[in-house]
């Protein structure tokens, strides 16, 4: 198998768990760390938070550390313009692609969410941005429709799919089977990104990685 790259999101959604919220002091350090132990990409935070968030993420980007550093960014053009501002290279954008979540979360519909995904990509390449497209609730996303929010993602120059199991909900032989069919149908590489709902995240995290076939990535809140 080739080698896995992982993508630590610890200073954005690990951030998120109950009771933890790190100092800017706290997220340059652990950023240190994760790049000396070989961390090949680090999601830093959201820069359209602004105020201390977007201070931190500048911090760390001037730190000029021998690693990926990557912003996370709703699929709107004012979120990748506030990353522009950080000077990072690489974005995170994020977009519900289940039906539950693009009717009740969003109140959109999924034509809304191709054309989000073509402006907000096509800004980002724009710019010369590595692109991961996030998939949010993939894994309660018809597969016909995920894999029309995968090409279309691929066609406007996306580098890669974030597939996220964002309820952790699903189990190894599951997520095997879609991230599979992702790849076969649309030869994007995928990054895993699983939740421990059920304490299944490391399982189908391994799963993924095998669906991928050495193209995927992990990331680990």
């Amino acid at each position: 198998m080739a080698q896995v790259w992982i993508d630590d999101t610890t200073l954005r959604d690990g951030e998120q768990t109950a009771g933890v919220v790190f100092a800017n002091s706290e997220k340059v350090r652990i950023a240190q760390l994760l790049a000396e132990i070989g961390v090949q990409q680090i999601e830093v935070g959201i820069p359209a938070m602004g105020g201390d968030e977007l201070e931190a993420i500048k911090e760390i980007v001037a730190l000029d550390l021998p690693t990926s550093i990557l912003a996370w960014n709703r699929a709107v053009v004012s979120d990748l313009e506030a990353s522009l501002k950080t000077g990072v290279k690489a974005v995170a954008i994020s977009i519900s692609a289940s039906d539950i979540h693009i009717e009740h979360k969003l109140r959109r519909d999924r034509a809304w969410v191709l054309e989000s995904i073509k402006r907000s990509v096509d800004f980002a390449k724009s710019h010369n941005l590595y692109v991961s497209l996030n998939a949010e609730d993939a894994s309660r996303a018809d597969m016909e429709f995920l894999l029309e929010f995968a090409h279309t993602g691929k066609e406007h120059g996306a580098d890669r799919l974030r597939f996220c199991d964002t309820l952790g909900i699903l189990d190894p032989f599951q997520t095997y089977e879609r991230v599979k069919t992702i790849i076969d149908q649309t030869g994007l590489a995928v990054e895993m990104h699983t939740h421990n709902d059920l304490g299944m995240a490391t399982a189908n995290a391994v799963a993924g990685v095998r669906a991928c076939r050495g193209r995927a990535r992990i990331a680990t809140p």
